[in-house]
């Protein structure tokens, strides 16, 4: 998220998607993480043993990630003008699979297995998969790259993620208990369940770009 530039405040002659994208970062990391809540569900991946294909919590999260990091951290090209940028969208893929591979194995280390201990480790290690691609997105979308400042919003990304993690344990399971009860009936038990559990996560995405955006743009004035 480039902010050395007016070109952050007017996108200038990049494509009409790519300038809606960059003005609505917000609702592109809602999105993102409501599909990612999805494919987890679908995976099964909270169930022991899994219940489902893990290709496609993978591959979903992986896509809408580097969807919304692209959109969120454009590259600056000469004339002030912005593009999309396919390493940024591999960072932001490999971010994805960061966090799902720390959180993963954080929340199932030995000696906090099954603990509220184990489970907040693994909403740093989701979180930590952030910060990477906050920090080298950060450098590489920079006119002058800067370490400390690379560094500053990987820990205000971290902190945005860390917080809407702990939103999405805290009512996506309870999202699709009660998408069950109210339009179960309507729509099938399973597709409610996936449906609740999406909306939570899509909450938790809101609230974790809410505060990591809003923040970036403040502290990036100084920086």
């Amino acid at each position: 998220m480039n902010s050395e530039s007016n070109s952050v405040q007017s996108p200038g002659s990049g494509s009409v998607l790519m300038a809606w994208a960059y003005r609505h970062p917000v609702f592109v990391w809602t999105i993102a993480w409501g599909i990612t809540g999805v494919t987890l569900y679908i995976s099964g991946v909270f169930n022991s043993p899994r219940t489902g294909p893990l290709w496609i919590a993978l591959t979903g999260g992986m896509i809408s990630w580097a969807i919304a990091g692209v959109s969120t951290f454009p590259v600056v090209s000469h004339g002030s003008s912005l593009r999309w940028n396919i390493t940024i969208s591999i960072i932001w893929a490999l971010a994805y699979l960061a966090s799902f591979a720390l959180a993963g194995f954080l929340i199932n280390w030995f000696p906090y297995r099954n603990t509220i201990t184990g489970i907040f480790l693994a909403v740093i290690g989701w979180s930590s998969g952030a910060a990477f691609g906050a920090f080298t997105s950060t450098w590489l979308a920079s006119v002058n790259p800067k370490m400390m400042r690379s560094a500053v919003i990987a820990g205000i990304w971290m902190l945005g993620f860390f917080t809407g993690t702990i939103v999405v344990y805290a009512v996506s399971f309870l999202g699709a208990e009660l998408a069950k009860i109210f339009i179960g009936f309507l729509i099938g038990v399973p597709a409610a369940l996936i449906l609740g559990f999406g909306s939570g996560s899509a909450l938790g995405g809101f609230i974790a770009a809410a505060i990591a955006v809003s923040i970036t743009r403040v502290v990036t004035k100084f920086l």
